[in-house]
């Protein structure tokens, strides 16, 4: 790709610009010669516009390869446009097709740091529900293992090396060699189970929500109290839940070029997945 050089544009800012296209197409990174070489720029001109992207946060370099790739300033807009999207008006109704089809809470979270922050949430018609906060460890609920194990491999790592696995229940996975393998099943299947993990009594399933590029920005989960949410009910509803987050994904852009058949659209059942359906 070559750095476009408008007429009217400011050529700073269209490198600038450039630079960070190419690193996001390239998540293992870039060094300066091969920028300098795929955007036609002198290493110079590169290197200085790279110094100024690390020193705001836009760029990152890896202190072993000495490649850069995007850096974490530019998950905080995207986090803010995500947060300044009306998600209401465009979530809001599968959630509550959710809740009222399951007859538990159902909501939608995306990676705030290293915590999933949920955006939106409809909380279930039944008398006795779950207390759930505004956001939850990543590791130990649904939609955050869900979210990183979509994570690029460096970026999981990254967490994983700083982040205390500190074990809230028996049920915590708080070796990082297990999660791992744990988040690898979830990436697997498409979907991701919390069993207990996070709170005695509590249960959770959450499925991916892809943005225009194909990539997962968030999770649409489902959860509620073990003696309702049993695993039966959980498996029984996976495919809708999937459903769900396929066609809140096609409202974000998202246009797969081949749905698996495992994606294919399931019929709303007449059968209730409501406790004791």
């Amino acid at each position: 790709m070559k750095a476009k050089k408008e007429k009217h544009g400011v050529h700073s800012v269209e490198r600038a610009l450039a630079i960070l296209e190419a690193l996001g197409t390239n998540p293992k990174g870039l060094g300066v010669t091969r920028l300098a070489k795929e955007l036609d720029l002198h290493k110079s001109t590169v290197h200085r516009l790279l110094a100024t992207l690390v020193r705001y946060g836009f760029a990152e370099q890896d202190e072993n390869s000495e490649c850069y790739r995007l850096g974490m300033r530019l998950v905080a807009l995207g986090l803010n446009y995500l947060h300044q999207l009306d998600f209401r008006c465009e979530v809001l109704p599968y959630l509550k097709e959710l809740a009222e089809l399951t007859g538990e809470t159902t909501q939608m979270g995306v990676l705030e740091g290293d915590e999933v922050f949920f955006l939106e949430r409809y909380q279930s018609p039944e008398a006795i529900t779950v207390n759930l906060g505004l956001k939850a460890p990543a590791y130990c609920s649904a939609e955050g293992k869900l979210l990183l194990a979509y994570l690029p491999p460096e970026r999981l790592r990254e967490y994983l090396q700083r982040q205390e696995l500190k074990p809230f229940t028996l049920n915590t996975l708080s070796n990082p060699e297990q999660l791992l393998l744990h988040l690898e099943k979830i990436r697997a299947q498409g979907y991701a189970l919390s069993a207990e993990e996070l709170a005695d009594g509590l249960r959770g399933v959450a499925a991916p929500v892809f943005d225009a590029q194909g990539r997962v920005v968030a999770a649409i989960g489902v959860a509620g109290p073990v003696n309702r949410l049993t695993l039966e009910r959980i498996h029984r509803l996976v495919n809708i839940l999937r459903e769900t987050c396929y066609i809140v994904s096609l409202r974000l852009g998202y246009r797969p070029a081949r749905r698996r058949e495992s994606d294919t659209p399931v019929p709303r059942p007449n059968l209730s997945l409501q406790n004791g359906g």
